[in-house]
């Protein structure tokens, strides 16, 4: 009798076991609904707010004068401002005066293009000053003579301003079809006051940096060194006596024998 209570007890217990596994089951998918759910609030407050930018239209505005400062030349016709009244505008230009530097540039280009003085007029132009001479041995030699004291400074031999301007001219002669087959020879000659510094000991070295000084400037202006030559003679080769019978200088000779002399001689083509 006990025994069949017993049995039956069991298999009532073993009737209720699937009741636990479905609530467990249920408690599972609760949880996973509770995470699911607070997952999807957690994202939804993290998602930044993104602004959209609003087209936002400006009153059309009228043109504007722009004003230039014309201080370049021809600045004005390559920047053209937009005026209001084309009218105006062109009245302004119309009465605009020429503007200086425009005018120095042309000058200055018409003086680039103008062929250099010839040899006889850069000596004329100096006759009057009596500090060159010009002579003209047959078609072979020729000769320019010009003082020292229009290139240099007492005892110097640097260039000055006026001597570059005088060789400038000359350089343009020696670079024509004239001069094509003559040697340049340029001869410095001083008087025979003494002479003793650093640079210049005496008159030979003084001579001959005069000339050095002059060939070096025709070698920039373009001539060919292999026409160029330079000698220094000192006071070897006066063209007056710098003393007279009493020892005493005479300034006016020893100005004349101070000078610069560039020669010209036609050199014979060998065939």
């Amino acid at each position: 009798m006990m025994y069949r209570r017993q049995r039956k007890q069991k298999r009532v217990s073993h009737a209720d076991d699937w009741l636990m596994t479905y609530a467990d089951m249920i408690t599972l998918l609760l949880c996973f609904c509770v995470l699911f759910v607070s997952a999807s609030i957690s994202q939804k407050k993290n998602t930044p707010k993104v602004h959209v930018a609003q087209k936002v239209e400006l009153p059309a505005q009228e043109p504007k004068t722009i004003e230039v400062h014309r201080s370049l030349p021809g600045l004005d016709e390559i920047i053209k401002p937009e005026l209001s009244d084309p009218v105006k505008a062109e009245k302004t230009e119309k009465s605009d005066p020429p503007e200086p530097a425009v005018e120095a540039a042309a000058d200055k280009t018409t003086e680039q293009i103008s062929p250099p003085a010839s040899l006889p007029e850069i000596v004329d132009n100096l006759k009057s000053q009596g500090a060159a001479n010009f002579e003209q041995k047959g078609d072979r030699i020729t000769s320019l003579e010009i003082s020292s004291a229009a290139f240099f400074d007492s005892g110097s031999a640097i260039l000055n301003p006026a001597g570059k301007v005088i060789l400038h001219e000359v350089a343009g002669n020696l670079k024509s079809e004239k001069f094509n087959d003559y040697q340049v020879t340029v001869e410095g000659h001083t008087d025979d006051a003494p002479i003793n510094t650093a640079l210049f000991p005496s008159n030979w070295e003084l001579s001959t940096a005069r000339a050095a000084a002059v060939v070096r400037f025709f070698l920039d202006e373009g001539i060919p060194a292999q026409k160029l030559r330079a000698a220094g003679y000192a006071d070897t080769f006066p063209k007056a006596s710098n003393r007279d019978a009493n020892g005493k200088a005479i300034p006016e000779n020893q100005a004349q024998n101070r000078r610069v002399v560039i020669k010209l001689e036609k050199i014979e083509k060998t065939t």
